[in-house]
Parts: C-alpha cells; sequence; structure tokens
C-alpha cells in the first residue's frame, strides 16, 4: 500500500492524481491527538497532514499546533508530498550534516531551487521558517507561476521582503495564505505547525 499524498476531497469529490493504472482503497487515515479538539479551526487541517502523512505529531498523542515548523522539517514535509524521490547528498549548505534526518530533503530542494538559503552558505535547518519563506519554498515547488494581481492589500504590506513579494502575491491570491485578520498578514512571523498544516492543505486543493 502507499498513501497518495496529492490526493484531496473537494465538495465531495476525491481527485486522486496517479501515474498509472492502480487499485484504490479509499480509508480515514486522520490521526486523533489530544491537543488538537474536534471543534478547533486546526482540526481540518491536523487531519489532512496526518492522513496523508506529510508531517505526524510530536509524539503518539501531540500534534503541537502552536509549536514553529522548521526550514529543515519544511523541506521534509515537501519532500514526502514527492514520495521522497531518493537525491544525492550534495554539500550546498554548511550546515547541513549529511546524517542529518532532512538532509536528503534538503539536497532534494536545493537541487530544484526550492530554496537557496540565506545566501552565505548557510540554510538554518533548524530556523523556524516564516510565513513569507514558507510562500516562496511554495510557490517555487509550484514552478514560480505569476499572480494575476501584483498587490498585496494588507495593513503590514511594507514588512514584506522584496524576495518574498511574487510569492505572496501568488499565495494570497490563491486562497493558500488568508492572513490573520484586521489586515494583518505577518510575513515574517513564524508559521505554527496548524498554519503549515492549514496552508499545504489549502494549496492541494487550489
Amino acid at each position: 500500500r502507499q498513501v497518495v499524498h496529492k490526493s484531496v476531497v473537494t465538495n465531495g469529490t476525491i481527485t486522486v492524481p496517479l501515474g498509472g493504472s492502480a487499485t484504490m482503497e479509499i480509508i480515514d487515515n486522520a490521526k486523533s491527538f489530544a491537543d488538537v479538539s474536534t471543534d478547533s479551526w486546526a482540526a481540518d487541517a491536523e487531519g489532512f497532514a496526518s492522513a496523508h502523512e506529510l508531517f505526524s505529531g510530536t509524539s503518539v498523542d501531540r500534534f503541537s499546533p502552536d509549536l514553529p515548523m522548521t526550514r529543515g522539517m519544511l523541506a521534509k514535509v515537501l519532500h514526502n508530498l514527492e514520495s521522497n524521490p531518493s537525491q544525492p547528498f550534495a554539500r550546498t549548505f554548511s550546515d547541513v550534516a549529511p546524517d542529518a534526518w532532512y538532509s536528503e530533503a534538503v539536497a532534494w530542494a536545493a537541487e530544484r531551487g526550492i530554496v537557496s538559503g540565506y545566501g552565505n552558505g548557510l540554510f538554518g535547518p533548524g530556523d523556524n521558517i516564516t510565513h513569507e519563506q514558507l510562500a516562496v519554498m511554495l510557490w517555487r515547488y509550484d514552478g514560480e507561476p505569476a499572480a494575476t494581481n501584483k498587490e498585496l492589500h494588507f495593513n503590514d504590506v511594507d514588512e514584506v521582503s522584496g524576495y518574498a513579494l511574487d510569492a505572496l502575491c501568488w499565495a494570497t491570491e490563491n486562497g493558500i495564505i488568508n492572513g490573520k485578520g484586521c489586515g494583518i498578514l505577518d510575513p515574517r512571523g513564524q508559521a505554527t505547525r496548524a498554519q503549515v498544516a492549514q496552508m499545504l492543505m489549502n494549496y492541494l486543493r487550489k
């Protein structure tokens, strides 16, 4: 058995991308966690991420929705989404050890231009990822599509880094990022595990 990571359910219809013929079994593969209640805004996203095995909890019964996601973990999540293709290790970043649990994922993401690090030979795998960094990685993963609207209509748009503007325009236009309410985008704020799960679900359903 193999989980189809990119399968989605929209308006009662299941879309399953396949590269050939297959026998399908449709099951509810979502996990339950004691720290995510069924009426939480994060419940659907947590269920999506765990069911598609993009990332799981921090323990058997804890999802830790409010903990930040690291840059190394996000590379691993996207690698999981692609069913973990083999990638030879390359010393692209001096702070990514060849035996690190995220090393293949980072090497894969770097090879495909999804990540480029900080520009000084460092990737910062243990750094907490920001909303704009997350948007950029998803945008690059999607092939850097152009957004129709080239403007962001948020009160804190002046906080957006120049390199992230196109990615955030695309992400907001496609409903992948919706901001924090009250006109706040918080581009440099840390993305929590629950927010990453929500953005991934939004991305795959767009």
